[in-house]
Protein backbone atom coordinates (compact mmCIF):
# COMPACT_ATOMS: atom_id res chain seq x y z
CA UNK A 1 0.00 0.00 0.00
CA UNK A 2 1.21 3.66 -0.65
CA UNK A 3 2.50 5.20 2.24
CA UNK A 4 0.63 7.79 3.77
CA UNK A 5 1.41 10.01 7.05
CA UNK A 6 -2.37 9.96 8.18
CA UNK A 7 -1.79 6.53 8.62
CA UNK A 8 0.31 6.95 11.93
CA UNK A 9 -1.41 5.35 14.34
CA UNK A 10 -1.83 5.28 18.18
CA UNK A 11 0.67 2.11 18.34
CA UNK A 12 3.10 3.74 16.37
CA UNK A 13 2.74 6.90 18.75
CA UNK A 14 2.63 3.95 21.84
CA UNK A 15 6.07 2.56 21.06
CA UNK A 16 7.82 5.87 20.13
CA UNK A 17 7.01 7.75 23.40
CA UNK A 18 7.84 4.23 25.53
CA UNK A 19 10.61 2.52 23.25
CA UNK A 20 12.46 4.87 21.16
CA UNK A 21 12.42 8.53 22.60
CA UNK A 22 15.03 7.61 24.76
CA UNK A 23 16.81 5.76 22.18
CA UNK A 24 16.95 8.09 18.82
CA UNK A 25 19.54 11.13 19.59
CA UNK A 26 18.77 14.39 19.29
CA UNK A 27 20.15 15.06 15.84
CA UNK A 28 19.73 12.28 12.72
CA UNK A 29 21.31 11.83 9.79
CA UNK A 30 19.32 9.46 7.78
CA UNK A 31 21.84 8.64 4.88
CA UNK A 32 19.21 6.17 3.14
CA UNK A 33 15.93 8.47 1.40
CA UNK A 34 14.45 8.36 -1.64
CA UNK A 35 12.44 11.14 -3.68
CA UNK A 36 10.35 10.25 -6.42
CA UNK A 37 8.15 11.85 -8.94
CA UNK A 38 5.34 9.72 -10.95
CA UNK A 39 6.39 12.77 -14.03
CA UNK A 40 9.35 11.03 -14.32
CA UNK A 41 8.03 8.11 -15.95
CA UNK A 42 6.41 7.30 -18.86
CA UNK A 43 2.50 7.70 -18.92
CA UNK A 44 1.55 4.65 -19.43
CA UNK A 45 3.51 2.92 -17.43
CA UNK A 46 2.35 2.35 -13.48
CA UNK A 47 4.60 1.85 -9.95
CA UNK A 48 4.31 1.53 -6.53
CA UNK A 49 6.05 4.37 -6.01
CA UNK A 50 4.26 7.34 -3.84
CA UNK A 51 5.31 10.86 -4.82
CA UNK A 52 7.77 12.24 -2.44
CA UNK A 53 9.20 16.02 -2.66
CA UNK A 54 11.70 17.10 0.21
CA UNK A 55 8.57 18.92 2.23
CA UNK A 56 6.78 15.75 2.47
CA UNK A 57 10.15 14.00 3.96
CA UNK A 58 10.31 16.50 6.13
CA UNK A 59 6.96 16.24 6.99
CA UNK A 60 7.33 12.12 7.50
CA UNK A 61 10.20 13.58 9.94
CA UNK A 62 8.92 15.31 11.91
CA UNK A 63 6.28 12.78 12.99
CA UNK A 64 8.47 9.75 12.89
CA UNK A 65 11.20 11.47 15.19
CA UNK A 66 9.34 14.53 17.43
CA UNK A 67 11.77 17.13 18.88
CA UNK A 68 15.13 15.82 16.50
CA UNK A 69 16.50 17.51 13.46
CA UNK A 70 16.80 15.69 10.89
CA UNK A 71 18.51 15.78 7.40
CA UNK A 72 19.33 13.32 5.02
CA UNK A 73 21.55 11.77 2.11
CA UNK A 74 19.14 11.56 -0.71
CA UNK A 75 19.13 8.65 -3.23
CA UNK A 76 18.23 8.49 -6.96
CA UNK A 77 15.07 6.15 -7.25
CA UNK A 78 15.71 3.62 -9.02
CA UNK A 79 12.73 2.28 -11.74
CA UNK A 80 13.56 0.87 -14.72
CA UNK A 81 11.73 3.04 -17.38
CA UNK A 82 12.20 6.44 -15.00
CA UNK A 83 13.73 9.59 -16.67
CA UNK A 84 17.64 9.45 -15.02
CA UNK A 85 18.88 12.91 -16.18
CA UNK A 86 15.01 14.45 -15.12
CA UNK A 87 14.84 13.03 -11.99
CA UNK A 88 18.27 13.70 -10.99
CA UNK A 89 18.08 17.58 -12.10
CA UNK A 90 14.25 17.30 -10.03
CA UNK A 91 16.28 15.65 -7.31
CA UNK A 92 18.81 18.03 -7.22
CA UNK A 93 16.53 21.29 -7.01
CA UNK A 94 14.97 19.50 -3.99
CA UNK A 95 17.79 18.84 -2.14
CA UNK A 96 20.32 21.92 -2.47
CA UNK A 97 17.85 24.53 -0.23
CA UNK A 98 19.09 21.98 2.77
CA UNK A 99 22.57 22.88 3.00
CA UNK A 100 22.89 19.78 5.41
CA UNK A 101 21.59 16.98 3.43
CA UNK A 102 23.77 15.42 1.02
CA UNK A 103 22.50 13.35 -2.41
CA UNK A 104 23.86 10.29 -5.12
CA UNK A 105 23.13 10.77 -8.53
CA UNK A 106 20.86 7.97 -10.08
CA UNK A 107 23.02 5.76 -12.57
CA UNK A 108 22.87 3.26 -15.29
CA UNK A 109 24.76 1.64 -17.58
CA UNK A 110 23.83 3.56 -20.00
CA UNK A 111 24.58 6.92 -18.44
CA UNK A 112 26.89 8.85 -20.56
CA UNK A 113 30.02 9.83 -18.52
CA UNK A 114 30.11 13.18 -19.79
CA UNK A 115 26.66 14.07 -18.31
CA UNK A 116 27.79 12.79 -14.85
CA UNK A 117 30.66 14.31 -14.58
CA UNK A 118 28.35 17.62 -15.30
CA UNK A 119 26.02 17.06 -13.01
CA UNK A 120 27.81 15.78 -10.12
CA UNK A 121 29.95 19.63 -10.94
CA UNK A 122 26.66 21.61 -11.56
CA UNK A 123 24.73 19.96 -8.96
CA UNK A 124 27.07 19.13 -6.13
CA UNK A 125 26.14 15.37 -5.86
CA UNK A 126 28.19 13.83 -3.36
CA UNK A 127 28.24 10.03 -4.57
CA UNK A 128 26.54 7.85 -7.46
CA UNK A 129 23.34 5.56 -6.53
CA UNK A 130 23.79 2.38 -8.99
CA UNK A 131 20.83 -0.48 -8.70
CA UNK A 132 20.67 -4.27 -9.45
CA UNK A 133 17.44 -3.54 -11.81
CA UNK A 134 19.53 -1.56 -14.98
CA UNK A 135 22.22 -4.81 -15.08
CA UNK A 136 22.84 -4.50 -18.20
CA UNK A 137 23.16 -8.39 -18.19
CA UNK A 138 19.13 -8.16 -18.05
CA UNK A 139 19.25 -10.51 -14.79
CA UNK A 140 18.51 -8.16 -11.84
CA UNK A 141 19.06 -11.39 -9.18
CA UNK A 142 22.48 -12.60 -10.03
CA UNK A 143 24.40 -9.84 -11.48
CA UNK A 144 27.53 -8.55 -10.63
CA UNK A 145 29.16 -4.95 -9.60
CA UNK A 146 30.33 -4.29 -12.81
CA UNK A 147 26.83 -5.32 -14.32
CA UNK A 148 24.89 -2.39 -12.96
CA UNK A 149 27.95 -0.18 -12.17
CA UNK A 150 30.52 -0.42 -15.15
CA UNK A 151 34.02 0.09 -14.61
CA UNK A 152 34.23 3.26 -16.51
CA UNK A 153 31.65 4.62 -14.00
CA UNK A 154 33.82 3.34 -10.92
CA UNK A 155 36.85 4.92 -12.78
CA UNK A 156 35.22 8.30 -13.09
CA UNK A 157 33.84 7.89 -8.74
CA UNK A 158 37.55 6.91 -8.01
CA UNK A 159 39.07 10.37 -9.92
CA UNK A 160 36.30 12.27 -8.03
CA UNK A 161 36.80 10.38 -4.50
CA UNK A 162 32.96 9.80 -4.91
CA UNK A 163 30.57 7.55 -2.62
CA UNK A 164 28.50 4.61 -3.69
CA UNK A 165 25.44 3.46 -2.24
CA UNK A 166 25.28 0.14 -3.68
CA UNK A 167 22.67 -2.49 -2.49
CA UNK A 168 24.78 -6.06 -3.70
CA UNK A 169 22.87 -8.75 -5.93
CA UNK A 170 23.24 -12.10 -5.84
CA UNK A 171 21.54 -14.63 -3.89
CA UNK A 172 23.87 -14.61 -0.92
CA UNK A 173 24.22 -10.73 -0.89
CA UNK A 174 27.82 -9.54 0.99
CA UNK A 175 28.35 -13.88 1.70
CA UNK A 176 28.39 -14.02 -2.03
CA UNK A 177 32.28 -14.80 -3.00
CA UNK A 178 32.20 -13.08 -6.36
CA UNK A 179 30.83 -10.04 -4.51
CA UNK A 180 33.00 -10.44 -1.71
CA UNK A 181 36.18 -10.71 -4.38
CA UNK A 182 34.93 -7.90 -6.01
CA UNK A 183 34.74 -5.76 -3.19
CA UNK A 184 38.48 -6.91 -2.23
CA UNK A 185 39.58 -6.39 -5.57
CA UNK A 186 37.86 -2.51 -5.70
CA UNK A 187 38.59 -1.36 -2.50
CA UNK A 188 42.10 -2.30 -2.34
CA UNK A 189 43.41 -2.44 -5.71
CA UNK A 190 41.64 -0.89 -8.65
CA UNK A 191 39.43 2.67 -7.26
CA UNK A 192 40.79 3.10 -3.88
CA UNK A 193 39.16 6.30 -3.51
CA UNK A 194 35.65 5.16 -4.16
CA UNK A 195 33.96 5.20 -0.53
CA UNK A 196 31.32 2.40 -0.62
CA UNK A 197 27.72 2.50 1.44
CA UNK A 198 26.66 -1.15 1.57
CA UNK A 199 23.10 -0.71 1.98
CA UNK A 200 20.50 -2.79 4.40
CA UNK A 201 23.55 -3.72 6.95
CA UNK A 202 25.00 -4.89 3.00
CA UNK A 203 22.02 -6.12 2.22
CA UNK A 204 21.74 -8.80 5.00
CA UNK A 205 17.98 -8.65 5.97
CA UNK A 206 18.25 -11.78 7.75
CA UNK A 207 21.12 -13.52 9.57
CA UNK A 208 23.11 -15.20 7.51
CA UNK A 209 25.17 -13.17 4.73
CA UNK A 210 26.92 -10.51 7.76
CA UNK A 211 27.58 -13.85 10.01
CA UNK A 212 29.24 -14.94 6.95
CA UNK A 213 31.20 -12.02 5.60
CA UNK A 214 31.69 -9.60 8.24
CA UNK A 215 35.18 -10.68 8.88
CA UNK A 216 36.78 -10.34 5.61
CA UNK A 217 34.34 -6.80 5.11
CA UNK A 218 35.89 -5.23 8.10
CA UNK A 219 39.62 -5.69 6.68
CA UNK A 220 38.38 -3.58 3.68
CA UNK A 221 39.10 -0.39 3.47
CA UNK A 222 36.58 2.50 2.86
CA UNK A 223 33.84 0.42 3.63
CA UNK A 224 30.48 1.52 5.53
CA UNK A 225 27.23 -0.19 6.01
CA UNK A 226 23.18 1.70 6.58
CA UNK A 227 20.96 0.05 8.68
CA UNK A 228 17.87 0.69 6.12
CA UNK A 229 14.88 -1.49 6.31
CA UNK A 230 16.40 -4.55 8.48
CA UNK A 231 14.15 -5.32 10.95
CA UNK A 232 15.39 -8.58 12.42
CA UNK A 233 18.13 -8.32 15.72
CA UNK A 234 20.40 -10.58 14.65
CA UNK A 235 22.17 -9.40 11.71
CA UNK A 236 22.14 -6.00 13.71
CA UNK A 237 23.94 -7.22 16.63
CA UNK A 238 26.53 -9.42 14.08
CA UNK A 239 27.34 -5.73 12.78
CA UNK A 240 27.54 -3.61 16.08
CA UNK A 241 29.51 -6.46 17.80
CA UNK A 242 32.14 -7.49 15.09
CA UNK A 243 32.31 -3.94 12.91
CA UNK A 244 33.93 -0.10 14.15
CA UNK A 245 30.21 1.60 15.08
CA UNK A 246 32.38 4.45 13.06
CA UNK A 247 31.65 2.75 10.22
CA UNK A 248 28.09 2.96 10.17
CA UNK A 249 25.30 4.90 9.22
CA UNK A 250 21.64 4.96 10.10
CA UNK A 251 19.07 4.90 7.44
CA UNK A 252 15.55 4.44 7.01
CA UNK A 253 14.78 3.97 2.88
CA UNK A 254 11.97 5.67 3.24
CA UNK A 255 9.29 6.47 2.29
CA UNK A 256 8.05 3.50 0.51
CA UNK A 257 9.84 1.11 1.82
CA UNK A 258 9.46 1.36 5.65
CA UNK A 259 7.15 3.85 6.43
CA UNK A 260 4.26 1.10 6.16
CA UNK A 261 2.87 -1.29 8.95
CA UNK A 262 4.88 -4.69 8.98
CA UNK A 263 8.23 -5.55 8.92
CA UNK A 264 10.58 -7.35 6.54
CA UNK A 265 9.93 -11.00 7.75
CA UNK A 266 13.65 -13.52 8.12
CA UNK A 267 12.51 -17.21 6.76
CA UNK A 268 15.72 -18.59 7.19
CA UNK A 269 18.22 -17.54 5.43
CA UNK A 270 15.27 -15.34 3.32
CA UNK A 271 13.28 -12.81 3.93
CA UNK A 272 10.27 -10.99 2.66
CA UNK A 273 8.40 -7.49 3.08
CA UNK A 274 5.28 -8.42 5.37
CA UNK A 275 3.07 -5.12 4.48
CA UNK A 276 -0.29 -5.87 7.03
CA UNK A 277 -1.85 -3.06 5.47
CA UNK A 278 -2.38 -5.21 1.93
CA UNK A 279 -3.60 -8.25 4.23
CA UNK A 280 -6.60 -6.52 5.73
CA UNK A 281 -8.70 -7.72 6.81
CA UNK A 282 -7.77 -11.74 5.93
CA UNK A 283 -4.59 -11.21 8.75
CA UNK A 284 -6.34 -11.91 12.46
CA UNK A 285 -4.85 -11.35 16.13
CA UNK A 286 -6.54 -13.44 18.27
CA UNK A 287 -4.05 -13.79 20.88
CA UNK A 288 -2.76 -10.34 21.50
CA UNK A 289 -3.33 -6.70 20.74
CA UNK A 290 -3.29 -6.39 16.78
CA UNK A 291 -1.82 -2.95 15.74
CA UNK A 292 1.00 -3.63 14.07
CA UNK A 293 3.37 -0.59 14.05
CA UNK A 294 5.29 1.13 10.86
CA UNK A 295 8.26 -1.00 9.60
CA UNK A 296 10.73 1.69 10.58
CA UNK A 297 9.85 1.44 14.02
CA UNK A 298 10.08 -2.56 14.02
CA UNK A 299 13.94 -1.24 12.67
CA UNK A 300 14.38 1.23 14.96
CA UNK A 301 13.96 -1.08 17.73
CA UNK A 302 15.84 -3.93 15.85
CA UNK A 303 18.72 -1.46 16.66
CA UNK A 304 17.99 -0.27 20.21
CA UNK A 305 17.63 -4.22 21.23
CA UNK A 306 21.20 -4.95 19.37
CA UNK A 307 22.42 -1.54 21.01
CA UNK A 308 21.77 -3.14 24.46
CA UNK A 309 22.63 -6.71 23.87
CA UNK A 310 26.11 -5.44 21.87
CA UNK A 311 26.58 -2.82 24.98
CA UNK A 312 27.18 0.34 22.42
CA UNK A 313 27.58 3.38 24.48
CA UNK A 314 25.70 6.60 24.26
CA UNK A 315 28.36 8.04 21.77
CA UNK A 316 28.30 4.80 19.38
CA UNK A 317 24.66 5.15 19.31
CA UNK A 318 24.87 9.06 18.34
CA UNK A 319 27.99 8.05 16.09
CA UNK A 320 25.60 6.01 14.27
CA UNK A 321 22.60 8.19 13.63
CA UNK A 322 24.69 11.54 13.20
CA UNK A 323 28.11 11.90 14.03
CA UNK A 324 29.56 9.33 11.64
CA UNK A 325 27.67 11.36 8.77
CA UNK A 326 28.50 15.00 10.31
CA UNK A 327 32.39 13.83 10.19
CA UNK A 328 32.05 11.92 6.50
CA UNK A 329 29.73 14.26 4.59
CA UNK A 330 31.18 17.42 6.86
CA UNK A 331 28.20 18.60 7.87
CA UNK A 332 28.25 21.91 9.87
CA UNK A 333 27.57 20.74 13.81
CA UNK A 334 26.80 23.88 15.93
CA UNK A 335 28.86 24.52 18.66
CA UNK A 336 27.21 22.39 21.94
CA UNK A 337 26.16 19.25 19.68
CA UNK A 338 23.39 17.52 21.30
CA UNK A 339 22.88 19.83 24.70
CA UNK A 340 21.82 22.97 21.88
CA UNK A 341 18.54 23.61 22.05
CA UNK A 342 16.55 22.48 19.06
CA UNK A 343 13.95 23.62 16.89
CA UNK A 344 11.11 21.95 14.98
CA UNK A 345 12.30 22.97 11.99
CA UNK A 346 14.19 20.05 9.84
Amino acid sequence: MPANIEDYSAADQQIWDEELAGFVPLRVFDAHVHLFDRQHLPAEQTTVWTNTDMSGLQRWARRLYPGRQVNFLVLGTPIVGIDVENHNRWLAGEVRPDSQSRMHRLVTPNCDLTEIRQSISQHGFTGLKPYRLFSATGDAAQCRIRDFLPPEQMELANELGLWVTLHLSRYHGCADESNLEDLAEYTTRRYPRIKWILAHCARSFTYWPIQQAIRRLRDLPNIWYDTSAVTDVRPLITLFSQEDPQRIFYGSDGVDATYFHGQYVALGRAWQSLDVGSLQPELAFPHCDGRPILAIYEQLLAMKHAAEIVGLSDADVRAIFYDNAAREFALETPAGGESQELTDSV
